[in-house]
């Protein structure tokens, strides 16, 4: 734990990123955070150190709790997802194997990349909470929806009656999107998923793309969220 006023060493990359990128010299102010809701106002000293001011919490982090359970997609495209998801707030991303899933599980050359991608873009958009990359699970290995979850698995076309997204979510609540692959779901992991406990939910009539469908009902669930807060 940073004490305030006490002088921290920046590692490597931060050091490179305030005076290469951010062309920061000693004496100038930035904001730091610990990555679990908190920032503080800091100063560039010299030698890569820095000091900073008391801990607060900005209220910048969404009021419920998201975490996103991601079939993996070709090329760079899930490094879109994860970006875009930790921009809109998301606690935690797990990358999920299916069926139809065309690439292999990530190396960890690859989970690397992709926590350095989501530190990135939690510190692009003012955000002060570092969301989890975890390691990548099969389908069947899915955790099994407990008391107080909402379990939402986004499907083009569910039997039945389609289910829409929640009108509204009340604050503290956790919520699991789990989003498919190119190809979709197959018909038995629908059923898997819906004996499990899993609320099957459509976007609308257009079909989306694999990297479009989870933002898209992160985009509209966050907003929802945000909209139910007292005061908003």
């Amino acid at each position: 734990m940073c004490v305030p006023g006490a002088a921290v060493c920046l590692d490597r990359e931060q050091r490179q990123h305030l005076e290469k990128v951010l062309r920061l010299r000693p004496g100038d102010a930035f904001t730091v955070t610990d990555g679990a809701g908190r920032e503080a106002a800091a100063r560039l000293e010299d030698g890569g150190r820095f000091s900073h001011g008391p801990w607060s919490e900005p209220g910048r982090e969404p009021p419920v709790r998201v975490v996103l359970f991601g079939a993996v997609t070709k090329g760079d495209r899930f490094e879109w997802v994860i970006e875009k998801a930790v921009e809109l707030g998301v606690l935690a991303i797990v990358p999920v194997r299916t069926a139809r899933c065309v690439v292999g599980p990530p190396p960890p050359a690859k989970l690397d990349r992709w926590r350095k991608i989501a530190e990135a873009a939690m510190l692009q958009c003012g955000g002060c909470r570092l969301p989890e990359v975890r390691s990548a699970i099969d389908l069947i290995d899915l955790p099994t929806p407990c008391p107080g979850v909402l379990p939402i698995v986004l499907h083009e076309a569910p039997d039945g009656e389609p289910r829409s997204l929640p009108s509204s979510v009340a604050p503290e609540t956790e919520v699991w999107v789990l989003s498919g692959p190119e190809g979709g779901f197959a018909p038995d992991e629908v059923e898997c998923l819906v004996r499990a406990g899993w609320r099957l939910t459509w976007l609308g009539p257009r079909r989306l793309r694999a990297d479009t469908a989870p933002l898209v009902a992160l985009a509209c669930l966050l907003h929802r969220a945000w909209d139910a807060e007292p005061g908003a």
